[in-house]
Formats: structure tokens, C-alpha cells, sequence
């Protein structure tokens, strides 16, 4: 039985095709968000986390309707929103403010978690809701003589937080004792830093001494300068990265944010690549606060890793 009953055409409800599936709303969300610049299909579906198949079907449905375009020819085309379409430039609105949303959501639990007195070790998204109704689930972890208090704290100021976003979250107390198994391979830090687990004190059984950083931190620098090569978002991203914490007031490390902000939007591509390799006394110093370290996903980290 046909869910539809009744056709509507594309002349007076464009929007029909623009939003018709989530594969194609995943898609220009990217395109939108991510990228400065035209997507071959393959990297569109990886980046919306589609199949192939499943993106070059939505990329042509969208391609026919016009609401984006195909850049140069032959057997692997690229695409890109058409910005002069009127439809397109409320969208990117709307896809502007589904992510400043998200970002302020983030910014005020942080806020709340700052507030903690005392302050805690640290605090994390342990789980993100996949679906409508699911809760945020967030981790705390604090000394056992305080954890109760500010759990409860913490919980009351939440409680006004999903008021203001519609959202439920779920918090969850930990002391370091709790969580010496746990692996937090994929998870989002608010605040602090996470103690090291049973898993990673077998990985590093003795503490890498300065040098030993150093060179570790030579050899990531380089493989990033290779990856944001071939991947022009991760450019767009750190800029992204940068701007919300300068946002958020970083204190002492505001001065090396405000600089690598300028480098980013000063330097070219193969310049920024000889930067990140660089020797030079200003490299070193700005490699410690790298923002592209923190903004590759699990993915990504763990090709940095292994090539």
C-alpha cells in the first residue's frame, strides 16, 4: 500500500526533492558543512557514511532536480551545491543552524561542567543518541568524597539544559578506580583529561620521555601534512575547531589558537605541509597545541597510526 495518496508536483514543492531521502539530507549536509570545494562520489559517501551506489543515486537525483552541479567530466565526476539556487541558500541556513545548535548544546554542558566545585578529573560524552527520543549519555569522573555531590549538582543544572534543547541526558559518576578497565576509543572529552586505563598502561608500560614525544609528535605531523592533502576538509574542520574554542575563552592557550587560526586562513596547502614538518623553532612550539589532533575521528586516527 502506497504511503502517498496523493502526487505532488515539483514546480510549486520543490522541497519534496530536495529533503526526499536522508541519504540526500546526509549529502548536502556534507557538501554544505564539511568541504570547500567539489566531492567525488566516493569521498561524498564516505564522508555521509552511504555506500557508493547509495550516494551516486541520491547525488543524481539532486543533480536532476538542480540543486547541485557536476563538476568536470570523464570517469570520475565531481559535484557541488549550486549556490546561485534560491532553495540551496535557505538550506545552507538551515544546515548552518543545525550545527550551531549542536555546538551551543555542547558549549553550555561545558559551561555547567566548569562550574563544578570542586572541578572534576574530567568529563565526556560517553554516548550519542542515534535516534529521536535517545538520550545523551555523559560521563563524570571525580574524587569518591565529591563525585555524589556533584553528580547531584551537575544533574540539577541538566535538567534545565534539556528544558532548553528538548533533550534528554543521562549522567553517569565514575571514580578512577571504576573506570581503570574501561577504553575510551571513540569518545568526546568535555573537560580534563582522561586518566590512563588498564589498556593503554600495557600499550606504554613506561612514560615516553621528552624526546621521545617529540619525535612521536614528528612522525604525526608529517602523515597529517600527507592526509590534509588529499582530504581538504579536515582544513575546514580545524578552522571549525578553532573558532569554538576561541568561543569558549581558552585562557592561556587563546594565543596559539589566534595563531594557527592565522596560519590556517594565510597559508596555502604544500606551505602548511612544510610548516607541519618544519624544524623551526616556531613549529615546534605551535605543534604541541596541533588542532588537527583533535578534531580527526576515530577513522582517521587510527589510519595516522598504522600508515
Amino acid at each position: 500500500m502506497r504511503p502517498i495518496v496523493l502526487e505532488q508536483d515539483f514546480l510549486r514543492y520543490p522541497l519534496n526533492e530536495l529533503f526526499g531521502t536522508q541519504a540526500q539530507v546526509r549529502l548536502l549536509r556534507v557538501m554544505a558543512n564539511e568541504v570547500d570545494g567539489p566531492l567525488a562520489v566516493s569521498d561524498a559517501a564516505k564522508r555521509a557514511g552511504l555506500t557508493v551506489p547509495g550516494a551516486q543515486k541520491a547525488l543524481n537525483k539532486l543533480l536532476r532536480a538542480g540543486f547541485i552541479s557536476r563538476v568536470g567530466g570523464g570517469r570520475k565526476p565531481q559535484y557541488q551545491i549550486r549556490f546561485s539556487d534560491r532553495l540551496m541558500q535557505v538550506a545552507l541556513t538551515l544546515f548552518q543552524a543545525e550545527k550551531d545548535q549542536y555546538e551551543q548544546l555542547i558549549s553550555t554542558i561545558k559551561t555547567e561542567i566548569k562550574n563544578l566545585k570542586p572541578h572534576p578529573y574530567a568529563a565526556w560524552i560517553k554516548e550519542i543518541p542515534k535516534g529521536v527520543g535517545e538520550p545523551l549519555t555523559l560521563g563524570l569522573l571525580h574524587e569518591t568524597r565529591h563525585l555524589t555531590n556533584c553528580v547531584q549538582h551537575l544533574r540539577a543544572r541538566l535538567n534545565l539544559v534539556e528544558n532548553d534543547f528538548d533533550l534528554t541526558i543521562e549522567l553517569e559518576g565514575y571514580t578512577k578506580a571504576d573506570i581503570f578497565d574501561h577504553t575510551f576509543n571513540d569518545v568526546t572529552v568535555l573537560y580534563g583529561v582522561l586518566p590512563p586505563t588498564n589498556s593503554s598502561i600495557r600499550q606504554h608500560a613506561s612514560p615516553l620521555t621528552h624526546n621521545e614525544k617529540n619525535r612521536r609528535l614528528e612522525a604525526i605531523s608529517r602523515k597529517l601534512a600527507k592526509a590534509i592533502e588529499q582530504d581538504s576538509s579536515l582544513l575546514l574542520r580545524a578552522k571549525v575547531h578553532i573558532d569554538r574554542l576561541l568561543k569558549e575563552d581558552s585562557g592561556t592557550a587563546t594565543k596559539d589558537l589566534t595563531e594557527w587560526r592565522d596560519i590556517l586562513d594565510s597559508y596555502s596547502l604544500q606551505r602548511l605541509s612544510r610548516f607541519f614538518t618544519s624544524s623551526s623553532e616556531r613549529a615546534n612550539r605551535l605543534r604541541q597545541s596541533n588542532p588537527f589532533f583533535a578534531i580527526v575521528n576515530a577513522d582517521e586516527r587510527a589510519r595516522l597510526a598504522n600508515d
